[in-house]
């Protein structure tokens, strides 16, 4: 049964494509459960319904996929067993080693994650889970539009943790699902003062007070609206992107997408801040010197840090941004990363959807400096 929900949830991710079942039980199926042929591409799917995995189950599949005819050009493993960020590192690493090799690449996907993926094919969900379905609705979905995002002064998010994990789990739905959907972040200072610029204009004789006044707001307005909008983009990117999400499975668990979401906010608007009681570092990509997130990992967090990455040197420091752990690489890399991809993209006219092409939005390749 989970080898049959394998091939649907991977067929409705590929229209036009052809999948079936490989082998039974008792045959020989080198690694591969399901394959998946979208145009030029062999997609092998290793189906574990197990309640945990590890490194040398995966690396056995893997040996045992290489022996495939014809050769597959992506090994998915998909799992019963729940999210395990360094087994989707270790994936991750061995899809680096095969590139050098020209062979398929390799990716880890836990329940968490196939759930995240379920929520944008709502037919292969009633298929499986109908107890989730009235019989009235037939399965289709009724998600609130809820795609204003409203921020006070400060920068923070004014929904409680449970409301912005909801909106993010909606949100994300309605923008990959309906291309009219907009997104828009409501800046509690920015309404106000549109609101203000339009009580000015109401009135039909203006003053030269009126005017200034009006003017200031227009300067401030000027001001803030491109950063809002530029969070605007960068909220969009945490939601829809699945390169940037699926490294830390981000969007199978929501509670841990609102909090970097918190993240986000300040860092895209308000931009890198210094304080001296934290650790500076910094990510980039070697392709783009340009493109950099700064990050502060803060007094609390550092000991864990230091702990995990023996190797770093306060002058000179390199490595995979998964090295901040499964833990504090979720709630520091990924907002940086997606912060200085949309600033890379404001400040030097170059689309997100051109870096997104680049693989720029693979938070796995960047590096990780000391600043």
């Amino acid at each position: 049964m989970f080898e049959k929900f394998a091939l649907d949830l991977w067929g409705a991710q590929h229209p036009g494509s052809n999948s079936t079942l490989y082998g039974r039980n008792g045959q020989g199926q080198n690694g591969v459960d399901v394959v998946v042929r979208s145009g030029d591409r062999l997609i092998g799917l290793q189906c574990k319904a197990v309640g945990k995995l590890d490194q040398i189950t995966i690396q056995t599949e893997v040996n045992r996929a290489k022996r495939f005819t014809p050769s597959i050009s992506d090994l998915v493993v998909v799992t019963t067993a729940p999210h395990d960020a360094k087994l989707v590192s270790y994936a991750e690493t061995l899809t680096r080693q095969h590139k050098q090799t020209n062979l398929f690449s390799v990716s880890y996907h836990g329940w968490d994650d196939l759930l995240r993926i379920l929520e944008d094919h709502q037919s292969v969900a009633l298929k499986y889970f109908p107890e989730f379905f009235s019989t009235t609705d037939k399965g289709r979905a009724s998600l609130t539009r809820a795609l204003r995002l409203p921020l006070d002064r400060e920068l923070n998010i004014m929904l409680s943790d449970e409301e912005l994990a909801l909106f993010c789990s909606e949100a994300s739905w309605e923008l990959k699902n309906d291309p009219s959907a907009v997104f828009a972040i409501d800046h509690v200072d920015e309404q106000r003062a549109i609101t203000m610029v339009a009580e000015i204009e109401a009135v039909e004789v203006l003053s030269a007070e009126a005017r200034t006044a009006r003017s200031g707001l227009r300067e401030y307005l000027a001001h803030l609206a491109p950063k809002t909008r530029r969070a605007e983009v960068a909220a969009r990117l945490l939601l829809t992107d699945d390169a940037l999400r699926s490294p830390w499975l981000v969007g199978g668990c929501w509670p841990e997408t609102a909090a970097t979401m918190r993240r986000l906010m300040p860092q895209v608007i308000a931009g890198a801040t210094a304080h001296p009681d934290r650790l500076p570092l910094k990510i980039g990509l070697p392709a783009h010197p340009k493109l950099v997130g700064y990050i502060d990992i803060d007094v609390e967090d550092r000991p864990a840090f230091e702990d995990q990455c023996k190797t770093f040197n306060p002058r000179y420091f390199i490595g995979g941004v998964h090295d901040l752990g499964s833990a504090l690489g979720l709630k520091y890399a990924l907002p940086a990363g997606i912060a200085a991809l949309v600033a890379y993209s404001a400040f030097h006219g170059v689309p997100v959807e051109e870096l997104q092409r680049d693989n720029t939005s693979s938070i796995y390749f960047w590096g990780l400096y000391a600043a």
